[in-house]
């Protein structure tokens, strides 16, 4: 009935004027209808016969307001008024009894409810003087009062249902943009983990190449270019299972001949304990005399309160081997209990190899590892204690149960 107005058209029922676009259809054929009626009456109309005037004054002043429905609903009805004083003054009802009830329609669809209210107000009070002004019709006032009620409802149930369709498009708008932040935050999330996952291999591989140009013995390059074939599968095995993951999630389709992963990498890359002891094996590697001590954790921290801290802890023991040099220390530490699991890792600040650190940090790292400890509720500390530098998280654990922890 009505064409779609702006969002808080409803809502602004101050504005009295103020009413929706018809629908251009709608205007077409109320204008094509009421032309050819009024031509109709002109031509067939007796100018020489004075009690034809009153008819075709009243066609004049009842149909003209349809053509102002092209400006608005409002506008037209208003303009209808001098003709339905005009058919009390010559007591012709039976052409605005029909054209009345056609208008309340489309002032009830489209104008704001203190100016349909008050346009139903007019029409009822107009039926109600017909046994007044014009005795011998009161019987038609049976007929016109539900016209004209009925068609107010007709409209008003227009403008509600068109009302609730623009809510619902506005929901689905918001919806469909809270998605595609949503897409877009995992896409910044996936990137992260990839970095994440990649940059520790790399940084391993790295590092083991460059140890191996400057080895002393054949056997010592060997262990050196071992480690990095290692982290080069570690750090393929860990894409693969992040691409197993998405293709679970849907997010990219499970081609028909994807690799499966290795059997001997069965054990999750995100249980913690066996990514502390991987880590330190890694910095072993580097020469770094590396402790991990693990304490208190069990099956029961959710899996995604493992990948955050598991992806904290990567990207510190990568800081390590970047930064760390040869006979340093490293410590990495994990324990829980019930409220908190908590992760620390630290290195000894000995002399760093000059170079090293240098010409790989982003110095992103500890932006996205507070980052992602944070958006758990936790806390995250970095920083230098003594002689140590220290990396230290806390991820609280929901207090409902074991049951709750596992996703």
């Amino acid at each position: 009935m009505t064409a779609p107005a702006s969002p808080d058209l409803l809502e602004r029922s101050g504005d009295f004027w103020r009413a929706r676009p018809l629908n251009r259809v709608v205007l077409i054929l109320i204008t094509v209808f009421m032309g050819a009626s009024m031509v109709s009456d002109m031509v067939l109309g007796d100018w020489t016969q004075g009690d034809r005037a009153p008819n075709v004054l009243l066609t004049l002043l009842t149909g003209i307001p349809f053509f102002l429905l092209w400006i608005r609903s409002t506008v037209a009805f208003t303009a209808l008024i001098p003709g339905l004083i005009a058919s009390h003054v010559f007591g012709l009802h039976v052409s605005p009894s029909l054209l009345l009830p056609v208008i309340l329609v489309l002032v009830a669809a489209s104008a704001n409810l203190p100016f349909s209210l008050f346009a139903l107000a007019v029409s009822i009070s107009w039926a109600a003087s017909i046994p007044i002004t014009t005795p011998e019709d009161s019987s038609s006032l049976w007929v016109v009062v539900p016209l004209l009620a009925g068609g107010w409802t007709i409209g008003h149930f227009i403008q509600q249902s068109l009302a609730r369709r623009e809510r619902d498009l506005r929901r689905v708008a918001e919806a469909t943009r809270r998605a595609a932040e949503a897409a877009q935050e995992e896409r910044r999330l996936l990137a992260r983990d990839l970095h994440d996952i990649v940059a520790h291999n790399l940084t391993i591989i790295a590092m083991q190449t460059r140890t191996a140009q400057f080895v002393g013995t054949d056997e010592a390059a060997r262990m050196a270019v071992q480690v990095a074939g290692d982290s080069a599968k570690e750090a393929l095995g860990d894409l693969r299972r992040m691409l197993t993951l998405l293709q679970a999630e849907g997010l990219v389709a499970d081609p028909a001949n994807a690799s499966e992963t290795d059997a001997q990498d069965g054990a999750s890359a995100l249980d913690l304990e066996h990514g502390a002891v991987k880590f330190g094996r890694g910095l072993e590697s580097l020469g770094i005399s590396t402790a991990v001590r693990t304490e208190g954790l069990s099956e029961g921290i959710s899996q995604s309160v493992q990948t955050a801290l598991y992806r904290v802890m990567q990207e510190a023991v990568t800081n390590v081997a970047k930064h760390a040099g040869g006979g340093s220390e490293a410590v990495i530490e994990l324990d829980a209990d019930d409220q908190e699991v908590r992760l620390a890792v630290g290195n000894s600040l000995g002399m760093t190899p000059r170079g090293r650190g240098a010409w790989m940090s982003s110095g992103h790292g500890l932006i996205g590892m507070r980052d992602r400890v944070r958006a758990f509720g936790g806390t995250f500390t970095s920083g230098r204690e003594k002689d140590w530098w220290w990396v230290r998280a806390g991820v609280p654990i929901p207090s409902n149960g074991h049951s709750s922890r596992r996703m």
